[in-house]
């Protein structure tokens, strides 16, 4: 009997989301709000050594039943980030029909105004769908402003920037098989993913050499390739009219450097070039601005002990 066929009718949730974090604390709620807003249920949280004592944060998430959190201290060079996914991937086995495997600053909807699960539905017969990025800079903010990241950093990349054709995956856990990096899942023999418009895909290795030319590329943006991606779908698309992500790559200047922090994998050379590389602004496209109220709104509820939504606001907005 092939995975798919063993399936529980009814798991615990249709949608959970999976993410690896480190000093996001200032961050987590409006991550969890917006996620729950568009779908998500359930998110299962991996920390890897927080100093900002982010379950003062998380409490009452958890307390409501949203958040799982994990301790998780490997050390990143040593796939801290990869295993925590594969991780996921055993907990969530027949708890979740989806898991979107991603990151805190990375802000996952369906453009077309659908829930997640709506969407979702289209592609249940596959094993998993990736999603383009859609990478948003400082738009010109030197501190972190006052108010929440959707409605701060309104200024992006150029749609088809070939760093945005990197992806993240929304897999079936009963069919992925392990993480190839962060970013791409094998799947199962006879299953594949597919493209939001439903091309299957498979994982390639990208060639060294472009590794090479990281720091002219933080000069030169927009040569045609994507010089820090290891890994990458076949199709070499950026196609974000069904499922999207926007990708809030620096947030600040004055918070690039918490990007980094932690992390040994960057000398102080290369941390300046990825910055440069990804401070894109080239785009205005405040394209989440209208949820920020709805978001601040789960936020108090659930600080406040309330479930997310009122009885009266089911309805996805």
């Amino acid at each position: 009997m092939c995975p798919a066929e063993s399936r529980d009718p009814s798991p615990d949730f249709y949608l959970s989301a999976a993410a690896v974090f480190k000093n996001e604390a200032p961050y987590l709620d409006e991550w969890l709000a917006f996620s729950l807003i568009e779908g998500v249920e359930h998110v299962l949280l991996y920390d890897n050594g927080s100093t900002d004592n982010p379950r003062d944060v998380l409490g009452p998430w958890i307390a409501a039943g949203v958040v799982e959190l994990i301790d998780w201290p490997l050390h990143w060079k040593s796939g801290a980030q990869t295993k925590a996914f594969l991780d996921a991937l055993v907990r969530l086995r027949g708890r979740t029909r989806w898991t979107a495997f991603i990151d805190i600053d990375e802000f996952l909807f369906s453009p077309t105004g659908k829930s997640l699960p709506e969407t979702l539905k289209e592609y249940e017969n596959h094993a998993g769908v990736i999603v383009n990025w859609q990478c948003y800079g400082t738009s010109g903010h030197e501190s972190r402003p006052p108010g929440l990241t959707i409605e701060s950093y309104t200024r992006r990349a150029r749609t088809g920037w070939a760093r945005n054709r990197r992806v993240k995956t929304i897999v079936d856990p009963l069919l992925a098989l392990e993480p190839q990096s962060a970013h791409l899942f094998s799947v199962q023999p006879g299953y594949a993913l597919v493209t939001e418009d439903f091309r299957p895909v498979q994982v390639i290795r990208t060639a060294n050499g472009r590794r090479r030319l990281r720091h002219l590329a933080s000069w030169l943006p927009y040569l045609p390739f994507d010089p820090y991606s290891k890994t990458e779908p076949s199709i070499r698309q950026v196609s974000v009219l069904n499922l999207r992500i926007n990708h809030y790559a620096t947030r600040s200047r004055e918070e690039i450097p918490l990007k980094y922090k932690g992390r040994d994998t960057m000398n102080e050379r290369d941390r300046r070039s990825h910055a440069r590389y990804h401070d894109r602004n080239e785009v205005e496209d405040p394209v989440l601005v209208r949820k920020a109220e709805r978001v601040r709104e789960v936020i108090a509820r659930v600080r406040a002990g309330l479930p997310p939504f009122a009885a009266e606001a089911i309805a996805i907005a």
